[in-house]
């Protein structure tokens, strides 16, 4: 494999469509984190494995409110 010479273009953060696009892509990022997380736990549930379950909703509270918070960001 070859190196190119020429840097890559760096992302326009200037433009609103761009700063958009990286805010819902980090709500994206942190929702499909509670949804694994939320799986997680139903399966510690389901095998009655209660404590793992806690374990796995811990911090899901900030996790939430971040995603609110972003959305709002939006609107």
């Amino acid at each position: 494999m070859t190196d190119t010479k020429t840097p890559p273009n760096p992302p326009d953060w200037n433009s609103d469509a761009a700063l958009r696009a990286r805010i819902l892509d980090r709500a994206k990022t942190i929702t499909t984190d509670i949804i694994d997380r939320l799986t997680v736990a139903v399966a510690d549930l389901t095998d009655g494995k209660h404590f793992a379950a806690l374990g796995a909703l811990d911090g899901i509270e900030r996790e939430l409110t971040t995603v609110r918070s972003i959305l709002l960001l939006l609107s």
